[in-house]
């Protein structure tokens, strides 16, 4: 039996893999007749080309780096921002921001004494414990 030219997995047969250095997250398709990885993003269909020297088999969870964690609480900041009518900090965007004013909001947040501190510090201190 031959191998269909264009294949998705089911949700429990993907094989993920991780890009060597970008850190993108994909799983394995078929496109074409070719082995291609398509990227885990919600709602879009990004391919890239497979080749087994820069896509690295995910086999196990590993820890999510500062900068992760600190992205993701940045985008919570942004989505909460948005809910309290505060639209300039929410349009800002994490790669517009200068290195550091990344590192700058790693090691603070959005300042003390407010809801979006509390996400911050929650955020951190759930997810902080998983990252490395």
């Amino acid at each position: 039996m031959s191998t269909p030219e264009n294949w998705d997995p089911l949700p429990n047969e993907r094989q993920h893999y991780r890009h060597a250095s970008t850190g993108d997250l994909g799983w394995l398709v078929r496109r074409d007749g070719k082995d291609r990885i398509r990227l885990d993003r919600a709602n879009q269909e990004i391919v890239r080309p497979f080749d087994s020297d820069s896509w690295v088999e995910e086999r196990e969870w590993r820890p999510f780096s500062r900068t992760q964690v600190s992205h993701f609480a940045w985008d919570c900041d942004k989505g909460l921002c948005r809910m309290l009518g505060l639209h300039k900090e929410a349009k800002r965007d994490w790669l517009s921001l200068g290195d550091a004013e990344r590192i700058e909001w790693m090691k603070a947040g959005p300042g003390p004494g407010s809801l979006r501190a509390e996400i911050y510090s929650a955020i951190m201190g759930v997810l902080g414990k998983h990252s490395r």
